[in-house]
């Protein structure tokens, strides 16, 4: 078996755990946007996010899937889509200048309904020496899935990928207002 076999045969190996020890289950779109709207007010009322609850709410809409137009397929759009990272398009942000936005598609085609997709990208100020970071859980389908990448990370760079550890949306939202916090100051070389 060659290099390339034995790192394929990893990627499928890793994906499979992934998807195995992540819980993509949940009761309903209208509940995980609950659940996220409750962090995200809490995180507000404790100050991490300069949003006031009227903001978070003009944020945060469940809506049919743009992704996806079949009956049935939701997304929770936390911000809107911003592939070019632009500060002028609605986003969260952090009391210490990071900022960050997400989207979730949700299959209620099925009972439990399941997470199929997500995008969370956190972008840091620009004193940072590290640039974003971003965990994507591709749609299925996606030329990703044949790579065994659906669930990855891209830390900083659009072109790097590195499987991501599993986490459902709850649990990445959690690490980008509570878990990534910067430095007073940064590492000396």
């Amino acid at each position: 078996m060659s290099g390339k076999n034995s790192w394929e045969k990893f990627c499928a190996e890793i994906q499979q755990r992934s998807q195995s020890a992540i819980c993509l289950e949940i009761k309903s779109s209208k509940r995980l946007r609950a659940e996220i709207l409750k962090c995200l007010t809490m995180a507000s009322n404790e100050g991490i996010l300069t949003a006031k609850l009227h903001d978070i709410e003009r944020l945060l809409k469940l809506r049919e899937s743009s992704e996806i137009p079949s009956k049935g397929y939701f997304e929770i759009m936390g911000g809107d889509k911003n592939f070019h990272r632009d500060r002028n398009i609605p986003h969260f942000k952090r009391h210490d200048g990071c900022w960050f936005d997400f989207a979730i598609t949700i299959d209620e085609t099925k009972s439990p309904a399941q997470i199929i997709g997500f995008d969370f990208e956190i972008r840091f100020p620009e004193s940072c020496s590290a640039s974003f970071l971003r965990f994507d859980l591709n749609l299925p389908g996606h030329d990703n899935e044949e790579r065994q990448m659906r669930f990855h990370a891209h830390p900083s760079s659009d072109d790097i990928m590195i499987h991501s550890p599993p986490m459902t949306p709850l649990e990445i939202l959690h690490l980008f207002l509570y878990g990534l916090e910067l430095p007073k100051k940064p590492r000396s070389n």
